[in-house]
Formats: C-alpha cells, sequence, structure tokens
C-alpha cells in the first residue's frame, strides 16, 4: 500500500465520457455508428430491497469529445438515442457525424432529463480526428454486451 499526498490525482479511464452530475454539458461530434445492447438491471422498493429485474436499452458511439480534442466512447439511455436520432431524420440536419451536438443533463423531468442541441457550424472530420477515432474500440470496451458491432472501417466510412 502506498501513502500518497492530496495533490495526487487519481487515474481515470479517459476513454469514456460521462455526464454525473445535473448541468454537466459536453460538445462531441459523434463519429461511428450506434451500438445497442440491453442489461438487466434491479428494480428496488421505497425502502431499498431489490424486488427484481427489467431491461435497460443502452446505446454507445465513438466520439470526438470537443473539450480536449480525444475520441472516446459515449455511452447513453434511450432518451439521448430517440433525441440523436430525431436530428438523423431531420432534413435540416441529417447525418449527426456532419456537426457537433451539445447534451446537457438538466434533470429538469424524466421526459427532458438531458437537452441534446446540435451546433449549425457543419464541418468534416479531420484526418487526425478520424485516425484517433479508430483507436476507440467499442466492442472491446462494452464486449459482449453489444448486439451490433462496429469496427474501425465503419469510422472510417463515416468520416469521408
Amino acid at each position: 500500500m502506498d501513502s500518497i499526498e492530496y495533490d495526487y490525482e487519481p487515474k481515470t479511464n479517459s476513454k469514456y465520457l460521462r455526464m454525473r452530475s445535473k448541468g454537466d454539458s459536453i460538445k462531441i461530434r459523434i463519429v461511428s455508428k450506434a451500438v445497442r445492447w440491453e442489461e438487466e438491471m434491479p428494480v428496488k422498493n421505497e425502502t431499498g430491497d431489490t424486488i427484481g429485474t427489467k431491461k435497460k436499452e443502452n446505446f454507445a458511439w465513438v466520439v470526438i469529445d470537443r473539450a480536449d480534442g480525444e475520441a472516446k466512447a459515449f455511452r447513453a439511455g434511450v432518451s439521448i438515442f430517440l433525441k440523436i436520432k430525431e436530428l438523423a431524420q431531420n432534413d435540416d440536419w441529417g447525418d449527426p457525424t456532419g456537426y457537433d451536438i451539445t447534451i446537457t443533463r438538466t434533470e429538469t423531468n424524466p421526459a427532458n432529463y438531458y437537452s441534446v442541441v446540435a451546433s449549425p457550424n457543419k464541418s468534416k472530420l479531420t484526418k487526425d480526428e478520424i485516425a484517433k477515432a479508430a483507436e476507440i474500440d467499442l466492442n472491446e470496451m462494452f464486449g459482449k454486451k453489444l448486439s451490433t458491432n462496429i469496427t474501425t472501417k465503419d469510422v472510417e466510412e463515416v468520416g469521408l
């Protein structure tokens, strides 16, 4: 066991992008197709006892985190997926790999727990962004949970 000072910075896995608290906001560029999987989640009663399980649908993308320019895995639930899907199917916005998206954890109500806002500044991915994104392996990060696989070829095709 090592003795440490309080200026120590714990090691974190910077390959994952998360929003942990109300008001947290991230600006991303989606760089891959979405992958999806289901997990069994515990259902608890008012006293905190587990009384069963329910399936939870999850989605993940390779993204460029605009805060540091690095490629990361972004995992989200159904509400964020549906908002991104709405943008993707909108004639004015289209494919979400062509513009940045800002996602904010608002917690205003269950239907609007997150806000998803597209940036009007559309641009292509750079070669450097495509190369960084190709290094993120969602299959490795989320393993057997995935119902679909994403490959380096998928990331490269999106970046064209």
